[in-house]
């Protein structure tokens, strides 16, 4: 069941606007006042990243480990298209369970538009519901976003880091403890 929201605030005063849809099962919740700071503090690294000039893919393919938590990179694909560079590895632990990493340059105009557009617009906002959640975590010294869908056992962790990376991984019957652990073996 898709439920989807429009949340607006009226009223200055109010500090968090919350949603539950008909049936009571998906509930959001913004914090109106951290999301009006981090816009702030976003809008400034956004302008940052435009004076960066994009990656070569040779260089981000170079971001992708060889191993990740003890397994060998199964496959690898490096694309750019319209200024953005995406660098993306796939490590199966074993046949059920398994880490895809993706690493898009957000260096350069398009770079610095796809990360105000993918990043930005997820900050500080909580969903939850019986099958699935999505919530702001503190990771790495940052804000991160973490979704986890329960009826599939899929998680993923969006972050952003090095001053132009950001990065997400997606795993397949992966805990987010998981996903946070590998995340922690990147070097970027």
């Amino acid at each position: 069941m898709a439920v989807t929201f429009i949340l607006s605030a009226c009223n200055n005063n109010k500090k968090t606007v919350e949603a539950t849809s008909e049936d009571g099962k998906t509930t959001v919740s913004a914090d109106v006042a951290k999301m009006q700071q981090a816009s702030e503090e976003m809008k400034k690294q956004a302008e940052e990243l435009q004076k960066l000039p994009p990656l070569s893919l040779d260089e981000l393919k170079r971001l992708l480990p060889e191993q990740l938590m003890g397994t060998k990179r199964s496959k690898f694909e490096a694309t750019s298209a319209m200024g953005t560079g995406l660098a993306t590895a796939e490590y199966d632990l074993n046949d059920t369970t398994g880490v895809q990493v993706s690493i898009w340059d957000c260096g350069g105009p398009a770079g610095a538009g796809y990360y105000s557009t993918q990043y930005l617009t997820l900050f500080n906002i909580q969903s939850e519901s019986d099958n699935e959640y999505t919530k702001t975590i503190d990771f790495k010294g940052q804000k991160a976003i973490e979704h986890c869908d329960k009826s599939n056992n899929h998680c993923s962790l969006t972050y952003f880091t090095g001053k132009r990376f950001m990065v997400t991984l997606e795993g397949r019957n992966f805990h987010p403890d998981g996903l946070k652990q590998a995340a922690n073996e990147l070097r970027m």
